[in-house]
């Protein structure tokens, strides 16, 4: 594909441009927050533009604009916008006053659409989508606690029934099916809380979609990926992972050549079309990543000659082209590259980065791994971003890296924000499901009076006022003494706490609780109609095929389908299992791994013959005798292994509830258990590489990993009958652990640019596996029972140490230092995600909560021994006192040891430094302090 190019730039908007549409050939149309709407003609043989028609009769922000197509009332169609003032305004392109004004929502419109039949479809802040017969609202779509970020038609699946996509801030898109004659003005007006389907898979709020074509559809979400779903399974057939913040925009070129998205990461990023008929998830890497010369890219659209148009934070639409006729002059390419280069990157939306340790200017002679990688290095000039290039085969220089808010601002760590330099530009989150806005603010200005234009700028309530002004007065670093309005009350932090702004009303979110886990996640989602292609089309070449009534039953599968039919199919595919070769077994799998949950075909796919024959086609059978044997499977086997491990997955969680119920323990979970044993040792051994970048095999095991902690959690200790039945369930938390510590050490980030190789529910589920395991294998000592702070700190302390353990390095000499060893390898990777700005806000916060958990071991010398101490803990007691030399501070070191294993494990009180011999006056020997050390652990 021909590389797009810098077409040249709109200025018109004072302010930033929140939305684009194409409204016919040659024209464009864009939406702002400075409360107007602009028109733009487009050349369509060179690169020359020219402004178009302003239209201002808005009383807010315009978030949103479409172009409504031409119908028998409006023959040449409507131009659309949806404002902060709640409203919705139709224009004619030559008109400047509205033609009607629709009323109904009671907060910000933030999404229109509109389809063949002049009917409207809009999305607000007020939990709402609402269907409009032009001046008249005819129906309304509720999802209860939910901001609508976005709606979309789809092709209707009935000339008398119309199907609409709304995606929304709990990560869910829900398609809405109704029936037109339902459809009614005023009282008569239809109304639904009850979608027809709800596509999960997103993690984050749902910011816009796009239909790809009459059988697909795209979505964008804060989460940073994009996802292609099936509308006739209801399945997410390819993912499209780049973009390291919030996803707000995607487009379809209307060639059918590419799609682009744009968001927080001030990126504009192309990738190719899904391919049609591959019966697995299809991974999408971008082919080409534009960068801008602003903060945010809010908007795209790609228009009917295949430019691409992005609406910006600064105030500008960009245009870029791959038709050389469009493309701007050479020296307007040089000058936009200026620009791009010299545009001041906020080192804080880097994520850590370590000044005096970057690489030099010979970094630059070694190519990048993928496309749209970043690395900053260090020049004569100050530290540099730069961006690979895949498609000119070069590093490109994107920005200057500048002194982040949490540095002292001053000289050329002042900042660039929207055209103005400041000594401060805080990034500030109102809400999970909005997206963090921008607060400049210079030392010499007053809080109040920034306070008062930040809620003006983001129409927030008159109320928060103080909060916000003590919020800068706090982030700044100012003295109370030298602010012009008294401080009043304590700081409250909007928003983080329960006083932040929330568009859907709600104020008080309690956070969720996310360990122990106690629920089961299910790998289900299946395209029944690619399975059934596949199997028809290898029915013909393999030994044996499945007869008319198993393909008919297939067709026909669902979760309602009778515990007799399920079984039939089961029998049926478990027969031709040994027959057909693995490269053309893997639909047979997938279909397995969906009839696990009836308990009989369960029970005849885990029968001990059965299910060896199983594990022989995935080749995972050879690891029991040589796991590095994995290493060679031919890639047929290696796909059938994913089906393996989602089996697992899923037969962990469909028959869990038969062990809770009473009844006889079920096949399958012995043999996972055992299965789980040899995979610890795939875990802990090189061969796991096989799995890098296979996103797909790693989100299986992840989710396998914490089904399995769930189970051990829910039925290790108090049901000690559920453990005679199944003793290989005794040392599953263990097993867990130490499965949960290695994918997270493996799946682990080498830099900021690797950050989204896996998809962040892989990380999300490990974590919660990890703690729910610990929390297993470590209980608290009487349930619901408040325990002595000796006790809380004996337990955090184990934690910690069973971590270590399990994270252990090869080759340490002694086990003490495994143990260290293990757990400085596992806190490095937790503080990584704690620390790592472009991470999901959920994997930082439940590092954070997860870390809280254990004590923190550090690397402290007595004498000639290095030993593990647990650093912090201040409650625990011994019978004598160390003092150290009188150069430190003068407080007592309380000891206490702690046997685990074959070692002493000491924790000492406010442990304030690390590395250093503790000495007093008098010179000790290292027999002395042996002898001290005998005297704590047999006491």
């Amino acid at each position: 594909m021909s590389v797009f190019k810098f077409r040249g730039e709109l200025i018109g908007h004072t302010s930033d441009v929140r939305g684009l549409c194409c409204s016919r050939d040659g024209m464009l149309v864009s939406s702002s927050r400075d409360m107007s709407i602009r028109s733009w003609k487009l050349d369509k043989g060179t690169a020359n533009t020219s402004a178009g028609k302003v239209y201002t009769k808005h009383d807010n922000y315009v978030t949103t604009v479409v172009f409504a197509k031409p119908t028998e009332t409006f023959p040449s169609g409507l131009i659309l916008t949806g404002s902060n003032d709640n409203l919705i305004r139709a224009f004619l392109e030559d008109e400047s006053d509205p033609v009607f004004v629709l009323h109904g929502h009671t907060d910000t419109v933030c999404t229109l659409d509109s389809n063949s039949n002049g009917l409207i479809a809009s999305g607000s802040w007020d939990s709402t989508a609402r269907l409009w017969n032009y001046d008249s609202c005819i129906g309304k779509l509720q999802r209860p606690g939910t901001t609508i970020w976005s709606v979309s038609f789809l092709p209707q699946p009935h000339p008398d029934e119309y199907q609409i996509a709304t995606g929304s801030s709990d990560a869910v898109i829900a398609i809405w099916r109704i029936p037109s004659a339902s459809l009614g003005r005023g009282s008569l007006a239809y109304e639904s809380v009850t979608p027809s389907r709800l596509l999960r898979g997103h993690t984050d709020c749902v910011r816009s979609l796009a239909l790809l074509d009459v059988d697909r559809l795209l979505s964008a979400s804060n989460d940073g990926s994009l996802r292609c779903w099936s509308l006739d399974s209801g399945t997410c057939i390819a993912e499209f992972y780049g973009h390291t913040s919030f996803v707000y925009s995607v487009a379809v070129d209307p060639n059918h050549q590419f799609i682009v998205s744009s968001g927080e990461d001030r990126t504009a990023r192309v990738w190719p079309i899904p391919e049609v008929g591959v019966n697995s998830m299809q991974q999408l890497e971008c082919q080409q990543t534009i960068f801008l010369p602003c903060q945010t890219a809010w908007c795209v659209v790609v228009t009917v000659d295949g430019d691409i148009a992005v609406g910006c934070s600064d105030n500008r639409i960009r245009l870029f082209s791959r038709n050389p006729e469009r493309q701007a002059s050479d020296s307007a390419l040089e000058a936009y590259d200026t620009e791009l280069a010299s545009f001041q990157v906020a080192e804080g939306t880097l994520g850590e980065l370590d000044r005096h340790n970057l690489p030099g200017i010979e970094a630059l002679t070694v190519p990048g791994r993928s496309e749209g990688q970043i690395m900053v290095i260090r020049e004569e000039s100050g530290v540099v971003c730069y961006q690979w290039s895949t498609c000119e085969s070069r590093w490109v220089k994107v920005g200057d890296v500048v002194g982040s808010a949490e540095h002292s601002a001053s000289g050329s760590n002042r900042i660039l924000f929207e055209g103005k330099e400041y000594d401060y530009v805080f990034t500030v989150d109102f809400a999970d499901n909005m997206p963090a806005v921008k607060l400049p603010f210079n030392k010499m200005d007053d809080p109040w009076v920034v306070a008062q234009a930040f809620l003006h700028k983001h129409n927030l309530p008159q109320d928060y006022l103080d909060t916000v002004a003590k919020y800068i007065i706090k982030q700044a670093g100012l003295e109370s003494s030298n602010i012009s309005k008294d401080s009043g009350n304590e700081f409250f932090d909007p928003y983080t706490g329960s006083g932040r702004y929330v568009p859907t009303g709600s104020t008080d979110q309690k956070p969720s609780v996310h360990f122990p886990a106690k629920e089961f996640i299910t790998l289900e989602a299946i395209n029944v109609k690619l399975v059934l292609s596949k199997l028809k089309e290898f029915n013909s070449t393999a030994p044996k095929g499945l007869s008319d009534k198993t393909l008919q039953l297939v067709e026909n599968m669902s979760p309602e389908m009778s515990e007799e039919n399920a079984l039939h199919l089961t029998l049926s595919i478990l027969e031709l299992i040994e027959l057909w070769p693995s490269d053309l077994t893997f639909p047979l799998l997938d279909l397995l791994r969906c009839l696990v949950r009836w308990h009989s075909a369960s029970d005849a796919i885990f029968q001990p013959a059965m299910w060896t024959s199983i594990l022989r086609t995935s080749g995972l059978e050879h690891m029991k005798m040589d796991v590095g044997a994995i290493a060679t499977l031919p890639p047929a086997e290696i796909n059938c292994s994913l089906f393996l491990f989602r089996l697992m997955t899923n037969a962990v969680a469909a028959d869990a509830g038969r062990v809770r119920a009473g009844s006889s323990v079920p096949a399958s979970l012995p043999l996972i258990f055992e299965e789980a044993r040899h995979l610890v040792k795939l875990f802990d051994s090189p061969a796991l590489d096989i799995f890098d970048k296979k996103k797909n095999h790693v989100v299986a095991l992840a989710t396998l990993v914490h089904n399995l902690a769930v189970f051990a959690y829910k039925n290790v200790g108090d049901h000690s009958t559920t453990i005679t039945a199944i003793p290989t369930l005794r040392g599953l938390p263990g097993l867990c652990v130490r499965m949960a510590t290695s994918l997270l050490l493996f799946t682990a980030p080498k830099g900021m640019e690797s950050v989204t190789h896996y998809p962040p529910e892989v990380q999300l589920r490990l974590l919660i596996a990890l703690a729910t395991a610990v929390i297993a294998s470590t209980p608290v000592p009487t349930e619901g029972t408040p325990i002595s702070a000796e006790a809380e700190a004996a337990l955090r302390l184990r934690r910690a140490c069973l971590i270590g353990s399990a994270a252990t390095s090869s080759g340490a000499s002694e086990a003490s230092e495994d143990v260290l060893t293990g757990w400085e390898r596992i806190r490095d990777v937790m503080q990584f995600w704690t620390q790592c700005k472009i991470a999901q806000a959920s994997i930082r916060s439940l590092e954070t909560k997860l870390t809280g958990g254990f004590c923190f071991l550090v690397r402290a010398k007595i004498g000639e021994l290095t030993f593990p101490l647990a650093a912090g803990s201040d409650i625990l007691k011994a019978p004598f006192s160390l003092e150290h030399d009188t150069t430190f501070a003068t407080d007592d070191y309380d000891c206490q040891v702690m046997n685990q294993g074959a070692e002493p494990f000491i924790a000492i009180v406010h442990c304030c430094y690390t590395g250093a011999d503790l000495n007093d006056e008098r010179e000790w020997t290292s027999e002395d302090y042996r002898e001290i050390l005998r005297r704590i652990y047999f006491r």
